[in-house]
C-alpha cells in the first residue's frame, strides 16, 4: 500500500468541502465557507486485523477559495501503524489540490515520507475539453495520457453524492480521478447513501460540529467503495472503503477508512469556519 493510497483520502481532496463548492456554483446552497478541520485517527477495534496491532494519527484539512477563483485543498495526514511484533511505521503525507468550479481543471501534488525518508514526490494536472480528459504528469516522470470524459474530479464526485442525497437517492456509481498513485490511478466508485439523520447521535464528535454552527445543517451517512481496473479472479473487491457522515455543505465527520486488512476511525476534534468573501461580479 502506497502512502498516497493510505492517505487516499485524497478522496478527502473532496470530503471536507468540495461538495459544497459545486453545489454553491449551481445556486443550491450558499457559497462554501473556508474552514480548517482536524481529525484524530485511531485503529478501529471492531475490524479484526492479523497484521496491525495498533494505529494512531491525525489529519488536518484546510479548504480555501471562492466560487469565482476555484478551490484549493491542503491535507496533512500522519499515521503511526504498529504490527503484532511492535514494529512501527510512521507515514507523513501532504497533498495539495486545486479544482475550478466548472470541473474543467484539476491540479494535484503529493509529497510523502515513510519513517522520515521521502517515498513520493509527484505532481500533475488534468484538463477537461471537448473530448477525453487530458492528464499531464510533471513529477516524478513526465507523462501524458487521456481518461474518458465521464470521469469526475474530487469536487464533482462529492457534489454528485450530496445532490443524490438531497434528492432521496440511496445508491449511485461514479468514476473518479483524484491524482492517486503518482497520478496514474483512477477509480470506479459506488456510493451507498443512508437516510437523512434526525436528532442527535452518540458517535462522539457531533458536539464539535454543532459548536461550529452545523446544528441545523442536513446530513447523511455515506459509504463509498473504491475499485481499480485491475483484473482479478471472481468477484472484484474494493481497494478500500470510506464511510462518513456528510453535511449538506460538504463538512464531514465520523469517518472510517477500511483497507481490508485493517481500518482507521477518524473523529472530528476541531472545526474552524470563516465566511468566504465572494466578489459581487459575474464569474463567467
Amino acid at each position: 500500500m502506497t502512502a498516497r493510497t493510505l492517505c487516499s483520502a485524497a478522496l478527502f481532496a473532496a470530503l471536507a468541502g468540495a461538495a459544497g463548492t459545486a453545489l454553491a456554483a449551481t445556486g443550491s446552497v450558499t457559497a462554501m465557507v473556508a474552514h480548517r478541520a482536524v481529525y484524530d485517527l485511531t485503529l478501529d477495534q471492531d475490524s479484526s486485523s492479523d497484521t496491525v496491532s495498533d494505529a494512531e494519527g491525525r489529519m488536518v484539512y484546510d479548504f480555501a477559495g471562492s466560487a469565482c477563483d476555484g478551490y484549493t485543498t491542503r491535507l496533512r495526514f500522519v499515521t503511526r501503524i504498529s504490527d503484532e511484533d511492535g514494529n512501527a511505521r510512521l507515514t507523513d503525507v501532504a497533498t495539495t489540490t486545486f479544482e475550478d468550479v466548472a470541473g474543467k481543471t484539476f491540479n494535484f501534488s503529493t509529497k510523502s515520507f515513510v519513517d522520515g525518508t521521502i517515498s513520493e514526490d509527484s505532481s500533475g494536472s488534468a484538463a477537461r475539453g471537448a473530448g477525453d480528459v487530458q492528464v499531464t504528469i510533471a513529477k516524478p516522470k513526465p507523462a501524458h495520457f487521456t481518461i474518458p470524459q465521464n470521469f469526475s474530479f474530487p469536487n464533482q464526485h462529492l457534489a454528485a453524492i450530496i445532490d443524490a442525497a438531497r434528492a432521496g437517492k440511496h445508491f449511485m456509481q461514479i468514476d473518479l480521478y483524484d491524482g492517486s498513485d503518482q497520478g496514474k490511478k483512477s477509480y470506479a466508485t459506488s456510493a451507498v447513501i443512508g437516510a437523512e439523520n434526525a436528532g442527535t447521535d452518540d458517535l462522539g464528535d457531533e458536539a464539535t460540529a454543532r459548536g461550529a454552527g452545523l446544528a441545523n445543517i442536513r446530513s447523511w451517512p455515506v459509504t463509498i467503495s473504491y475499485f481499480t481496473d485491475e483484473k482479478s479472479d471472481g468477484e472484484q473487491k474494493p481497494s478500500y472503503e470510506l464511510s462518513f457522515i456528510i453535511y449538506e455543505n460538504g463538512i464531514t465527520r465520523r469517518m472510517k477508512l477500511d483497507y481490508g486488512d485493517f481500518a482507521l476511525k477518524g473523529k472530528l476534534v476541531q472545526l474552524d469556519l470563516s465566511p468566504t468573501k465572494v466578489a459581487a461580479k459575474n464569474c463567467r
